[in-house]
């Protein structure tokens, strides 16, 4: 182990955390733990990477992925909530793309933290204001992080920290999945498909061709996905129903480190999309049922919960980005301690 190394991830850890809770707190958000150990709806879009929990029951008991349902149950009493948790992924192997345990930083806000005098909701306004929330966030832990580890960040990472600084006084790039489509098919990948998921040599094209003329590389948000290859809940855009109203920013180095949406609030529009999901057809094939989700659904038809959006942010990831790093193994602390 390289203890100069795991001495700078501990203390960029501590900055990025720190800078959470400042931001999110004058943000308007209340921080809550969410449970460890779920049933399905701890899943992310790939049940098959979920980590099975062993229990006297024998209940199907899974290690968590993400605490975005718990947090948007919590909407009931919080216009915006957030929590920091620990999401397992039983990865074929752990590589420069994947961990099997990482930090994820989640955020789920609703309609009131907007406007709650507005006559009527706006869900384009809404996908607006998540992604302006997103950088805002990403920015403040990242401007933190070099404030107080700038040294380590030039000597031992070779970052040039004023560069680094002064991009993130600029926008964050975007580009919708369909122009994205076609930058790319011009781009070295012809083959391409409207339908297709971006793999990490796709994102990582994309960012490169965007930042052509930066000295420091700025994340790129694609947006607008295919409803075919997102997760369930999230909403299905009005002016245009072959997309969701979604949107993944891509760091330089690090690849997709946030995944977002505006959610579903129709309790029946969800119930369709989640039976027509991929994600319910392999729960299906492994004995699940509906009523896996009974309490999710009930809570969105119920109306207790304002229309709502929110993000998760992988830790690790956005440290890939701060360091400069091409491997997420290097950017874990409890895989070096592990190790």
């Amino acid at each position: 182990m390289n203890i100069n190394h795991f001495r700078n991830l501990i203390k960029i850890n501590n900055s990025i955390f720190s800078a959470s809770h400042d931001h999110y707190r004058q943000s308007g958000l209340t921080y809550a733990e969410v449970p460890h150990m779920v049933g399905i709806t701890g899943a992310c879009e790939n049940v098959d990477t979920l980590f099975r929990v062993e229990n006297r029951m024998n209940i199907p008991l899974f290690f968590t992925q993400t605490g975005q349902l718990s947090l948007e149950q919590l909407l009931q009493c919080f216009p915006g909530m957030y929590t920091i948790i620990h999401s397992g992924r039983d990865e074929e192997s752990e590589d420069p793309r994947h961990l099997r345990q990482f930090m994820l930083i989640e955020e789920e806000f609703d309609w009131s933290l907007i406007d709650q005098d507005a006559a009527e909701y706006d869900e384009e306004r809404m996908y607006e204001v998540l992604l302006q929330r997103i950088e805002a966030s990403v920015k403040a832990m990242t401007r933190r992080a070099i404030e107080e580890n700038s040294q380590a960040l030039e000597k031992e990472y070779n970052r040039d920290v004023e560069d680094f600084s002064q991009s993130l006084e600029k926008p964050f790039w975007r580009i919708d999945y369909e122009d994205a489509l076609n930058l790319l098919r011009k781009n070295g990948f012809p083959g391409l498909q409207w339908g297709n998921d971006l793999k990490a040599d796709h994102e990582a094209t994309v960012v490169k061709i965007m930042n052509a003329k930066e000295n420091e590389p700025r994340p790129v948000f694609i947006m607008r996905y295919p409803k075919e290859i997102k997760f369930f809940n999230m909403k299905v855009s009005e002016k245009d129903p072959r997309v969701v109203l979604s949107a993944d920013l891509i760091f330089p180095f690090a690849g997709e480190g946030v995944g977002s949406a505006v959610r579903e609030p129709n309790g029946e529009k969800l119930e369709k999309r989640l039976l027509e999901s991929n994600m319910f057809r392999l729960h299906k094939e492994r004995g699940g049922t509906l009523d896996d989700f009974g309490w999710y659904l009930d809570l969105v038809k119920s109306k207790k919960t304002k229309p709502h959006a929110g993000y998760g942010l992988g830790n690790e990831r956005l440290i890939q980005y701060i360091l400069g790093s091409n491997d997420i193994r290097n950017c874990s602390t409890f895989r070096m301690i592990t190790n």
